[in-house]
């Protein structure tokens, strides 16, 4: 079991998807939550390791537990680490009135995580698919991703890439490479059941995210800061992944065809370069970030407190309500014409 999901299984207890079992009540589970923080926290040693676990957590957490931790570790030292630390992704969570949706966490397999507020029918929600990166994050702390989403109307599916694979060895459990892991999906939680489904991946995710849309037929898929398919198939070799089942995938057309963004930093070559590079390849739109040198968008949309109009922008409908929301003067890809999938909404 690696260290990271020591620390999970740890602090931040799941519950298995598979039998849906009603959670505990809400105050019994943060606080039981932050229990186990407190365990863990007082065996570090070292200002690494308590980093770690910080680093980890933010990962993890829901909103609904960044605050509870922020009122709880209120209590500590002015100059504690972790207050220090709690009260700077606190920050970045909005608040949410009482008794209104809150996402909780199930913990389906290591490599497979669902957010739900497990209220309303999957038919009228969006399910987003997210393939994380190298650093398994949306290169953003997740409770402020999680935050700018309404619960009632958004589900959340985190997949993770233990491997650093570009999630070409699958996930264990899930599958043992990208495509019947992907195909076996459905098994926990089916796309096909929400009115809308999205896949969206960041930096070692992106290219996967877009290869996903088009495997499972969602509506959109999503690459921020991905790779173009020719650095992907480099990879892929020095892996030992024969890249002809994805280049063949690339180039599929299946009908409907989901909407593809490939979303960028305008100041960032690299990032500017694979963009342009993959959408020659695929039929896609290139939506630039302008201003923006780095290649963590989500991050640097949200420490300047635009994460949730950047967010509906690109997944084309409101973080808030669902509505329909057209992407920032998206540039349509010159390839052969095909028909995307229209939204549900």
């Amino acid at each position: 079991m690696s260290t990271r999901t020591r620390i999970v299984s740890a602090v931040l207890p799941g519950q298995s998807a598979d039998a849906m079992r009603p959670m505990a009540p809400s105050s019994d589970r943060l606080e039981r939550a932050y229990r186990l923080y407190r365990r863990r926290v007082d065996r570090c040693r070292t200002v690494n390791q308590l980093n770690r676990v910080h680093i980890v957590l933010g990962n993890y957490m829901t909103p609904e537990e960044v605050r509870y931790f922020d009122r709880a570790i209120a209590r500590d030292l002015a100059d504690s680490s972790s207050r220090a630390w709690i009260a700077e992704l606190n920050r970045f969570v909005p608040g949410r009135e009482p008794g209104k949706a809150e996402f909780q966490r199930r913990t389906i397999l290591k490599g497979l995580t669902l957010y739900s507020a497990h209220e309303g029918s999957r038919a009228e929600k969006t399910l987003i698919i997210g393939f994380t990166g190298n650093f398994h994050r949306l290169t953003s702390p997740l409770p402020a991703l999680l935050g700018c989403l309404n619960p009632s109307l958004y589900d959340v599916v985190l997949l993770f890439d233990f491997s650093r694979r570009f999630f070409t060895k699958g996930i264990p459990g899930l599958g043992e490479d990208f495509f019947h892991a992907l195909h076996n999906l459905r098994n926990h939680v089916d796309p096909n059941m929400y009115r809308n489904c999205i896949a969206l991946g960041t930096s070692a995710g992106g290219l996967p995210a877009v290869l996903g849309a088009i495997l499972l037929q969602l509506n959109r898929g999503i690459s921020i800061g991905g790779l173009d398919f020719p650095q992907f198939a480099a990879k892929l070799k020095n892996f030992g992944v024969a890249e002809e089942p994805f280049a063949a995938l690339l180039a599929a057309r299946p009908r409907p065809f989901p909407e593809l963004l490939l979303v960028f930093s305008g100041g960032y070559a690299t990032d500017v370069e694979a963009a342009r590079g993959l959408q020659g390849r695929v039929p896609s739109k290139l939506v630039e970030v302008k201003e923006c040198g780095d290649h963590l968008v989500l991050a640097w949309k949200l420490v300047r407190g635009h994460l949730p109009e950047f967010l509906s922008s690109v997944l084309g409908q409101s973080v808030e309500s669902g509505e329909r929301v057209e992407a920032d003067s998206p540039q349509r890809v010159s390839a052969s014409d095909c028909p995307s999938r229209a939204h549900d909404g």
